[in-house]
């Protein structure tokens, strides 16, 4: 197999990570929120909405990651009892 093709199957093989990751979380979310859960499978593949969407930068994506973790670990606490 030549490094092109590598590299193609490596890249297919990442996509397929995060197809997995994605459907992994909704299932976690389901199974623990129930029928508050928000998430969602995605609704299009990836490659079509990468392609749609703005480049964005590193402190975006972290801001976003920050704002989603907050939300997560509320939810998380007043699920369990930990609430304020």
């Amino acid at each position: 197999m030549g490094e092109m093709q590598e590299e193609r199957l490596d890249y297919h093989m990442w996509l397929m990570g995060l197809y997995v990751t994605n459907a992994v979380g909704v299932a976690v979310s389901n199974a623990l929120n129930g029928k508050k859960s928000r998430a969602k499978y995605l609704k299009e593949p990836i490659m079509r909405t990468d392609k749609r969407q703005q480049e964005s930068t590193p402190e975006e994506d972290f801001n976003k990651f920050c704002a989603w973790a907050v939300v997560y670990n509320e939810n998380f606490k007043s699920k369990n009892g930990q609430g304020k």
